[in-house]
């Protein structure tokens, strides 16, 4: 299911995409609900696929890393409404500009879930 525009800017932090000396990060704040993330599947950026190991997430208030290649149905990671978390991706930094992100995560109720999004780098 693709993630309609209108509920995407309830969910991606806009602004929040930023470089790091290994990477860089982005936010969302989860406006929606509760749920349970079983799976990553594809991460791209800007067309080009990013491993899992290379993507990981902290929540607001938790010190906890959770690596996107380690989330399965054995190993779920939950959400709560008004979550804010940074996910990070280690690598290159972004060149100035525009860059476009793709992101399919698998929920336990709603099922895969295909999330696009754009924002520019400073």
């Amino acid at each position: 299911m693709r993630v309609p525009d209108f509920v995407l800017r309830q969910f991606y932090v806009a602004g929040s995409l930023a470089n790091d000396a290994d990477g860089f990060h982005l936010q969302a704040r989860n406006g929606l609900g509760d749920g349970t993330i079983v799976g990553i599947g594809r991460i791209a950026v800007d067309g080009m696929s990013v491993a899992p190991e290379a993507v990981s997430a902290r929540r607001g208030g938790d010190e906890t890393v959770y690596r996107a290649a380690d989330i399965s149905r054995r190993s779920p990671v939950a959400f709560r409404r008004g979550d804010v978390v940074t996910f990070h991706v280690a690598g290159r930094p972004l060149a100035p500009g525009e860059h476009a992100f793709e992101v399919e995560i698998h929920e336990l109720d709603l099922g895969t879930l295909m999330i696009a999004i754009r924002d520019t780098v400073g």
